[in-house]
């Protein structure tokens, strides 16, 4: 299976806030959440998908923003967001994949497709849960490794992971 991916407006078209919601909705229910996080993670988790929401559209439109979504059989099946912040500071900022098509190759064709639109040949970073180690092994395959000495914000743990210039999958 295949998906067919496509970008900005053509992918905006097929969408709506709707849509982009419950998809993140899904897809953060099977891999954000664990027992043990405190009330205040589990908040901030919560918005993810109002966040998703807000911003899918706009980064279509920006020029230093890639949007991407992902269609099997014309259902909806994932997104990501790529975002230029400068020379040499490229981010996959989004990688959001409903769990009906997890190990279905989606993940792995938006990862690739975002990657080539940032540059593959330019060093590129992602945040990660870090308690997601499926996600860590998953970007693991595309080059990218936890940078142990980076640190986020965020209020659920995260790591930043790094590719290098030219890493190879």
């Amino acid at each position: 299976m295949i998906p067919l991916i496509l970008e900005d407006g053509a992918a905006v078209a097929r969408l709506s806030p709707d849509l982009i919601e419950a998809l993140t909705e899904a897809a953060t229910a099977t891999t954000f959440y664990r027992d043990d996080l405190s009330e205040a993670e589990h908040a901030a988790n919560r918005r993810v998908p109002a966040m998703a929401r807000a911003c899918y559209a706009a980064a279509a439109e920006r020029h230093d923003q890639g949007f991407a979504a992902a269609f099997v059989d014309d259902r909806f099946a994932g997104f990501a967001i790529s975002t230029r912040h400068g020379p040499g500071d490229h981010e996959l900022d989004w990688l959001m994949v409903h769990p009906a098509f997890h190990g279905r190759g989606v993940a792995a064709a938006l990862t690739d497709h975002a990657i080539a639109w940032l540059g593959a040949a330019q060093p590129m970073w992602l945040t990660v849960l870090r308690h997601n180690a499926c996600a860590i092994a998953f970007y693991r395959r595309f080059g990218f490794e936890i940078d142990p000495y980076a640190r986020t914000a965020h209020v659920v743990p995260h790591w930043i992971m790094r590719r290098p210039a030219d890493a190879r999958r």
